[in-house]
């Protein structure tokens, strides 16, 4: 730890040591009590003075690298004639924000010229052009061993567990953290993907028959759109909770709304974890509370929440852009300083939270992408409503015309339930000019892209 808190790298061997001893310790003494939570990274310090100057040295520490051995950033400092040694977290307004489309331009610019890249990973491309990120063998091992003794003392994950992951197989560092996390921790693990719906609750619900391990599938990994698919399968279909062995569901990489939350409670009876994390960041996460906060991992990685057209902070309650800046003990090949990761929150005032994870910085769960927000309403806005009406077909597909700030609102569902539609926007306050009903995705005014779309071919058949 010592080395760490000097700027070093992790003992990954040491680490995961550490994993064969929280096993055979739970083991012997049964399950972590309450506190558990404490070895969530960004844990355990308490003074405030202590956590900014650790903050402090370790983005000092960032950026220098990123300046010193990467083209991108040597060339921007050379440039502005700004010292990056003299940078830190009162200075780091004078460095000007990365924003995605020059990752996505210029990878290689980006890749350190001290690092071994072994696996080229890129994000699903689902709204827009791939980004490529490069990981080291260091990093994909610091990243295994790390979600493995989150997955212990935080998910209550064991060896008699079995997840299940139902994302697209081109997520290639999050498959791979998860399985290898997973064989540290000696649970078992089915790689799915994103197939008909009906095959994969058919899979969940079928006995696996493995020596040491659960009668079914115990844990899902999806992402919404994907989870609301099974949801109305499994609905329409006549699954019940008690045809399923799961414990838990956990999400992320699109916004969960509480009215799907509240379905997936009604066909599984299981609690959906909602987690940030991206590509790009791996292997840094944030988590969702019980009050609705999101928590990032500040020990990984400096956050902020911009205006979206300047680099200047968001006002609070102002909905502002999430910028992160990856820790080097975390990053050794695709550095990057101040990046704009393209997704919208509400920023917090800085007070106490009164939550589980209140020892991490927050701030609301994302709302929506940069890109496609006009200052109207929220992705998050909208399919909380259009959740909320059970009609409406999920995985839910809209489209917006017309007035940014007040447009008309597409939505694919039947014609009957405009007017249950329009009673919810009301209730809610959805700032809407219209709402239109059309009967396919296809007659929308433009596309609607989810990623429960990155559907993998598959000759099964479901049972239904």
């Amino acid at each position: 730890m010592a080395t760490v808190l000097r700027g070093g790298r992790f003992d990954v061997d040491a680490l995961r040591k550490m994993v064969i001893d929280l096993r055979q310790t739970l083991d012997e003494l049964g399950e972590p009590g309450e506190g558990a939570d404490e070895m969530l990274p960004g844990s355990g310090v308490d003074d405030p003075e202590i956590r900014r100057a650790m903050a402090d040295r370790r983005l000092r520490q960032a950026i220098r690298q990123a300046a010193e051995h990467t083209a991108y950033y040597r060339l921007w400092f050379e440039e502005h004639g700004v010292d990056p040694s003299r940078i830190g977290l009162d200075q780091l307004h004078q460095v000007a924000t990365t924003p995605k489309s020059a990752l996505r331009g210029a990878g290689p610019a980006f890749i350190s010229d001290k690092s071994e890249p072994v696996l080229m990973a890129q994000t699903t491309g689902t709204t827009g052009t791939p980004t490529v990120v490069w990981f080291s063998r260091y990093e994909l091992d610091l990243s295994a061993v790390l979600s493995a003794i989150s997955y212990l003392m935080v998910g209550g994950v064991r060896e008699h567990h079995v997840s299940m992951s139902c994302v697209s197989s081109r997520a290639t560092v999050g498959l791979i953290s998860v399985q290898r996390a997973l064989g540290l921790v000696g649970a078992g693990f089915v790689a799915q993907g994103l197939v008909d719906p009906g095959i994969a609750l058919d899979r969940l619900a079928t006995p696996l028959h493995l020596p040491g391990k659960a009668p079914h599938i115990t844990d899902l990994y999806t992402v919404p759109s994907y989870l609301g698919a099974l949801v109305q399968r499994a609905e329409q279909d006549g699954w019940q909770a008690r045809d399923f062995g799961l414990r838990q569901i956990l999400t992320g990489a699109e916004i969960l709304t509480d009215a799907l939350r509240e379905r997936v409670r009604e066909v599984f009876d299981v609690p959906v974890s909602d987690v940030y994390g991206m590509t790009e960041l791996v292997p840094t996460t944030g988590l969702v509370c019980t009050r609705q906060h999101l928590h990032l991992a500040s020990e990984q990685a400096h956050f902020e929440v911009l205006d979206r057209n300047a680099d200047t902070p968001a006002e609070v309650g102002e909905i502002g852009e999430l910028v992160a800046t990856p820790y080097a003990p975390y990053r050794d090949t695709t550095l990057l300083v101040r990046y704009r990761t393209g997704d919208l929150v509400r920023r917090l005032p800085d007070e106490p939270y009164g939550c589980e994870l209140a020892q991490l910085p927050a701030t609301s769960p994302i709302v929506g992408r940069a890109k496609h927000f006009t200052g109207g309403p929220t992705a998050r806005d909208i399919l909380e409503v259009l959740q909320g009406v059970r009609e409406v077909p999920l995985p839910t597909r809209y489209a917006l015309t017309g007035d940014p700030l007040k447009p008309d609102l597409h939505v694919v569902a039947p014609g009957g339930v405009l007017g249950r539609i329009e009673d919810l926007a009301t209730a809610r306050s959805l700032q809407v000019a219209d709402i239109v009903l059309v009967d396919e995705a296809r007659d929308l005014p433009e596309p609607c892209r989810v990623r429960a779309d990155l559907y993998e071919h598959s000759f099964e058949t479901s049972r239904s």
